[in-house]
């Protein structure tokens, strides 16, 4: 399926581009068994069921790739299968101050106004309220004691 460089590749950096990169449940769950050969862009292609654009964006975006003496790019399962490991990995959510809610129509986090609790369950309670930005109603859940 796949022949050795003829030469020692040179190595491009690994750094994970900040922005947020698209990986498909298919590709996220075929990486781990990816074996520990060199690929090929098409190869690795279809081993995690995208296309070659797909891989070739994610190589401009930090999937470490190699280049032989002829310029052939060749890309280490191993390496491949950790950068999708640690690239799908997502920052931690921040949680919500007490007098906070998210507002569907601003798409932003704002203060909860006027705050009422309109239903009651156990310890989990519904509060609804005022947005400040737009006036609208706004609902978060919240737990009591």
């Amino acid at each position: 399926m796949m022949s050795t460089p003829e030469a020692a590749p040179s190595q491009r950096s690994t750094t994970i581009d900040a922005r947020r990169i698209p990986l498909s449940h298919t590709a996220i769950v075929r990486a781990p068994g990816l074996l520990p050969m060199l690929y090929r862009p098409a190869e690795l292609a279809a081993e995690l069921e995208v296309s070659v654009a797909v891989v070739r964006e994610w190589m401009d975006k930090g999937l470490p790739f190699q280049r032989d003496q002829r310029g052939h790019i060749w890309l280490d399962g191993r390496q491949a299968a950790e950068w999708v490991t640690t690239t799908r990995q997502r920052p931690s959510k921040s949680k919500l101050a007490e007098d906070q809610a998210y507002c569907l129509r601003c798409n932003r986090i704002v203060e909860l106004r006027n705050p009422v609790v309109t239903r009651q369950q156990g310890k989990h309670i519904l509060l609804s309220g005022t947005c400040p930005q737009c006036g609208g109603t706004i609902n978060r859940g919240s737990r009591n004691g």
